[in-house]
């Protein structure tokens, strides 16, 4: 049966957001109904929905934000502060396109229920750590007297969904996109550490062997049999973010008091050109990203039907939090200091400011392996090896990964010019592109007006990251150009 031709395996019902969970599965349902362990006094296990507001805020506020001000900058109050919102918006609208996916995958087929993945968790659970593990010929089954190919195991729900859209075509599309997120990622990730070893007194001398002790850390903790441990420190980067913009807020306020304020009229409301408003959308687009994750944040939830006001609320953090820390960190500097980098180019030259670049080389030192082993997990499925197999094998291309990503960061002019490129190719694709193209795909004969909005956020979509793609990466050309040129 072709994709065209497949009908919904649940009820449809149209609605203008997504707390109604209309991915649950019939199965799911019966088996729910009638396990002898459900009982009115058992409570399902998961984060609360403010817990799920508050784990997506933290999700988007990482390293990112620390280019928030070059955004604001780049696109103009005015147009960054609407520009945060619409982005935001997008990111909502793109979450329910791919939710709605949930209603046209054969759940029952090989025992990917409600979107849990194929992974053979029993709780439906995917991870990003999971994320890439496949076989080389998955196995069949039969729905409604029809041979259905099932996805390789090991596939995440966005994989899945990315199957029975596309084919293997599809899940092979989103691996390699997901494989380039990655891999950008952890080149933002060494020009960040970079950047921070910069401006610290105490070094050798040499920016490749400031460089080399930190990557040395990441590529031994990226050996490591369990990572886990290391999500722990999310909170130290949290606690480190909110101190260097404290520092720097304090800074702007005994530099320059209120003059910024006052200055409002004089700064620009709008970006200058096509260029300044694409590396503003790669920054936002990076600094929200939630969409390629939305599965994870439902699955992680006690209740899964309250997706939509969980998200509703974390985006709505998002917002506020990052309208403080573009607009007005730029216009309580706009006086003194123009942002063409990173915001810790505006910390005095203090103690204080030593510490919170030491913290912040330290915090993407351990928050880096939580990505080099998803992507090196990729690589070896991609080439068929078993997690069973030698671990000498897969400490290799960890450790390989690591030295092309160090290698490749030393051409990077910059980490907001390397965010923004990655925000308008790797993030738009996953987050704005492919949802609503897999939507239509599986979606043949859902109503109309919802099929008019996907084809919107679809065309909206592609032709924003075609062009905002094309315009950052030739920024980042001629910035290298003129780097090694200097």
């Amino acid at each position: 049966m072709s994709t065209a031709e497949r009908q919904p395996l649940t009820s449809y019902q149209c609605c203008d957001h997504f707390d109604i969970d209309r991915s649950t599965s019939t199965i799911e349902q019966i088996n729910h109904t009638t396990s002898p362990n459900n009982n009115a006094s058992h409570k399902p296990k998961g984060a609360t929905v403010v817990q799920t507001s508050l784990n997506i805020a933290k999700l988007c506020m990482g390293t990112g934000t620390l280019a928030l001000p070059f955004a604001a900058q780049k696109g103009g109050l005015l147009f960054n502060g609407i520009g945060l919102g619409l982005i935001g918006l997008w990111n909502y609208l793109s979450a329910n396109c791919l939710l709605r996916c949930l209603e046209y995958v054969p759940s029952e087929v090989g025992g990917c229920k409600g979107g849990g993945g194929c992974n053979g968790d029993s709780s439906g659970r995917t991870t990003v750590e999971e994320y890439g593990a496949a076989e080389q010929h998955p196995a069949t089954a039969t729905e409604d007297g029809m041979t259905i190919q099932r996805p390789p195991e090991g596939t995440t729900t966005y994989g899945v969904v990315a199957w029975y859209a596309l084919g293997q075509k599809g899940l092979m599309i989103l691996d390699l996109l997901m494989l380039l997120l990655f891999v950008g990622l952890l080149i933002a990730y060494e020009v960040a550490m970079m950047s921070f070893i910069d401006d610290i007194p105490l070094t050798t001398g040499s920016r490749r062997f400031d460089l080399l002790l930190p990557s040395i850390i990441v590529a031994l903790l990226s050996c490591a049999p369990d990572i886990s441990f290391l999500s722990k420190f999310s909170v130290i980067g949290l606690l480190a973010l909110a101190l260097s913009f404290g520092v720097i807020s304090w800074q702007g306020l005994s530099e320059n008091g209120l003059a910024g304020f006052a200055n409002v009229s004089e700064m620009n409301l709008m970006p200058e050109d096509l260029s300044a408003a694409s590396n503003w959308f790669g920054v936002v687009a990076f600094g929200y990203g939630v969409v390629p994750v939305i599965f994870n944040i439902r699955d992680s939830m006690a209740e899964k039907q309250y997706i939509g006001r969980s998200t509703q609320i974390g985006l709505g953090m998002v917002y506020f939090g990052y309208l403080f820390i573009s607009n007005g960190v730029r216009v309580l500097f706009s006086p003194t200091h123009s942002f063409d980098g990173d915001v810790l180019q505006a910390l005095p030259a203090t103690w204080i400011a030593l510490v919170v670049r030491l913290l912040m080389t330290f915090v993407v030192a351990v928050t880096a392996p939580l990505i080099v082993v998803p992507c090196g997990e990729l690589i070896e499925g991609k080439l068929g090896l078993e997690t069973t197999g030698p671990i000498y094998k897969r400490i290799v291309i960890r450790v390989l990964l690591c030295v092309v990503c160090t290698i490749l960061s030393e051409f990077v002019p910059g980490f907001v010019h390397i965010i923004s490129f990655v925000g308008c190719f790797c993030v738009s694709m996953a987050g704005f592109v492919l949802p609503p193209l897999f939507c239509l795909q599986l979606s043949s004969k859902s109503k109309s007006q919802e099929r008019v909005g996907d084809v919107a956020l679809l065309l909206l979509g592609t032709m924003t990251t075609i062009i905002t793609s094309a315009m950052t990466f030739s920024d980042l050309m001629k910035l290298h150009s003129t780097v090694s040129k200097g």
